[in-house]
């Protein structure tokens, strides 16, 4: 079976359209456990604070659950508790709207992939780029990718990380693999007031395209490519300029 989660909510349009893809690709049962209302930019979070309200959606053959918590939520309690046999796949999306560059630091789609990752479960993060009509060629083009994941235990504890142009599919050039580059959002708070004349900060942001080279995964995206990045929940860096520090201190 494939388990389908998403940040976007178990109403979400490109849940909806890639839950009946992966059914008719992949020939396998597929389960939904999302969340109850959207909760984009929620990162890795989870829910420590209070209990977690399940309820379970049955219709149109449409079978999933929907969870008053995080995408991170949803994967942990799916995987723990309401998979009643191991997926052979997690699939987090679609995204309505891109995963790439500095993004993925707060993306609830790509964070509830790495919980999957995290617990030794293989998992496929797919986003389209915002602009388009429809998730039907984006959900075609993931499901039959998915497919292809399927029975490779070498991915256990990765996630393959999609991103997928808006333009029409006819104009989509050929799929690429590219390094997670480092484009983002120059972002500002604004001053609003709300119903009882308290000041609030809105977080606002404007795209901005660094200079990563021809082959970050923001390039390609914008050129029209789909594009394949690897991710892996291990946070190690390059330890020579740290060690070099602490020996100097002593530290060994």
């Amino acid at each position: 079976m494939i388990l389908l989660v998403n940040d976007d909510g178990i109403d979400a349009p490109g849940l909806r359209a890639l839950y009946h893809a992966l059914r008719r690709k992949t020939k396998r049962p597929v389960m939904a456990v999302a969340p109850s209302t959207e909760r984009s930019g929620q990162s890795h979070a989870i829910t420590i604070d209070r209990g977690l309200v399940v309820t379970p959606r049955t219709e149109d053959g449409f079978f999933g659950f929907a969870v008053d918590g995080t995408p991170t939520d949803c994967t942990k309690l799916a995987l723990s508790v309401l998979c009643h046999e191991e997926p052979e796949l997690v699939v987090s999306g679609i995204n309505d709207g891109p995963n790439v560059g500095r993004s993925l630091f707060y993306s609830g789609t790509v964070g509830a992939a790495l919980e999957a990752a995290v617990l030794g479960h293989p998992a496929l993060a797919v986003s389209r780029n915002k602009g388009g009509e429809g998730f039907e060629d984006a959900a075609e083009f993931a499901a039959t990718w998915a497919m292809k994941l399927l029975g490779h235990e070498e991915l256990r504890g990765h996630v393959v990380n999609l991103n997928l142009p808006s333009i029409p599919l006819a104009s989509w050039k050929e799929p690429r693999f590219a390094p997670h580059g480092h484009s983002g959002f120059k972002e500002t708070y604004q001053p609003l007031r709300d119903p009882k004349d308290r000041i609030v900060w809105r977080l606002h942001g404007e795209w901005i395209a660094k200079p990563d080279g021809e082959l970050s995964d923001a390039t390609l995206l914008s050129a029209g490519h789909p594009v394949f990045t690897h991710l892996r929940p291990d946070l190690n860096g390059d330890e020579g300029p740290l060690t070099k520090l602490l020996a100097k201190r002593g530290v060994k």
